[in-house]
């Protein structure tokens, strides 16, 4: 009884100590990762700066810049015939109002919870972070084709227009649109919201034997804003965003 005790303790002892050396490479202290995300609402592209606190936790700043799509958006191809003096039919997202983009800084930390996994290959730590969120709403433009029927002829025109309450008739009606205006229409009109986020997610990070490193995230990320945030002109806008994600990081390390 004794000795099984006693095998347990140094078992303890060691593994202790393994996690403690295998943490970080006392060779390097800082790191900065680039990476991406995928995420359930859209896709996120990221930059992470990582600094030693102490062998089994890092600090780390964060920028994440995202694309939000809202879950009911398909995109679909005009259909319009009558009139191809206006220009060939094009593809568009029926229903948009406007592209969602957000803008995250925030800081946290990463702490190490399994050092020895697949054989020593892997580590296995959990993140979390939070901070300031922008929520960037670009209007969606459309070509929109207005026809005049009262004179001879009945002419068509051609319009970009953003949704208002005024174009709704022509904005939700597939048979006056023509296609979607170019991205770069409505970089000019951004609204920009202010609000609060927080992430955690597991890092899952190769052998640290290298200075060059990969690093595997899942987990979720969640804000709110000061206002709601409408990207389609038929479902309910919301003041907050949630998603789950799957990401990755590729970087470098130094003292």
């Amino acid at each position: 009884m004794g000795k099984s005790t006693a095998g347990f303790k140094n078992k303890l002892k060691n593994y202790k100590q393994h996690l403690q050396e295998w943490g970080l490479d006392p060779n390097f202290n800082k790191e900065l990762l680039l990476g991406g995300k995928v995420n359930t609402d859209g896709w996120s592209g990221s930059i992470y700066y990582l600094k030693r606190k102490n062998k089994l936790a890092n600090s780390l700043w964060q920028l994440h810049f995202s694309e939000i799509k809202h879950e009911k958006q398909i995109k679909q191809q005009g259909t319009n015939k009558a009139f191809p003096q206006l220009g060939n039919a094009g593809p568009y997202v029926f229903g948009k109002i406007n592209n969602l983009y957000t803008l995250q800084l925030g800081y946290g930390r990463e702490k190490l919870l399994l050092p020895d996994v697949l054989e020593g290959n892997i580590s296995i730590g959990f993140r979390y972070s939070g901070g300031f969120s922008l929520a960037m709403l670009k209007p969606y433009y459309l070509k929109l084709i207005y026809v005049d029927y009262t004179q001879p002829n009945n002419p068509a025109t051609l319009k970009e227009e953003k949704y208002s309450s005024t174009n709704s008739d022509h904005f939700l009606n597939s048979g006056d649109v023509l296609a979607a205006s170019k991205w770069s229409k409505g970089l000019d009109d951004i609204q920009y919201i202010p609000g609060l986020f927080a992430e955690a997610c597991f890092v899952i990070t190769p052998s640290k034997s290298n200075s060059f490193i990969q690093v595997v995230t899942l987990g979720a990320n969640v804000a709110y804003y000061s206002k709601e945030l409408p990207i389609m002109a038929d479902q309910k806008a919301y003041s907050y965003q949630a998603s789950l994600f799957a990401g990755f990081g590729l970087g470098k390390r130094w003292k």
